[in-house]
Order: C-alpha cells, then structure tokens, then sequence
C-alpha cells in the first residue's frame, strides 16, 4: 500500500473517532441533564462509544504499521 495512502487512512480514522467521541460525550452530557437521579445515561450511548473506542484503536494500529514501513524504507 502507497505511503500516502495509509497516512490519509491514518488521518480519517482519527478525525472520525475525534468527531464520534465528541458527538458521544455531547450526547451523554445532554441525556445527563434530562434523566431523573440515579439512571446512567452511558447505557443509550453504549454502542457510539465502542464505535469511537474502536476507531481509535484502528488509528493506533494503523499508524504504527505506517511507522514500521517509514522505517524499513
């Protein structure tokens, strides 16, 4: 796979994970505010977070093949 290419999946996967992180810690924030005491508003926004948590760890994976590839070239 080209350099360049890996870096521009590199850069959308971050930038995807940054945005569903914050549109997930938003979305609890505001679910927080509207829910009476005592309910957990992290189990609505379950399956946003792990979308995040996931993309993120591709982004680490993927950079770190990109950095092994710099370095062998």
């Amino acid at each position: 796979m080209n350099k360049i290419k890996l870096h521009t999946i590199s850069n959308l996967l971050f930038i995807s994970a940054v945005i569903i992180s914050i549109f997930s810690l938003g979305k609890t924030v505001y679910e927080r505010s509207r829910l009476p005491e005592g309910v957990c508003p992290i189990d609505n926004n379950r399956s946003i977070m792990i979308i995040g948590m996931i993309m993120l760890f591709l982004y680490l994976v993927v950079s770190t093949v990109e950095g092994y590839i710099r370095k062998e070239n």
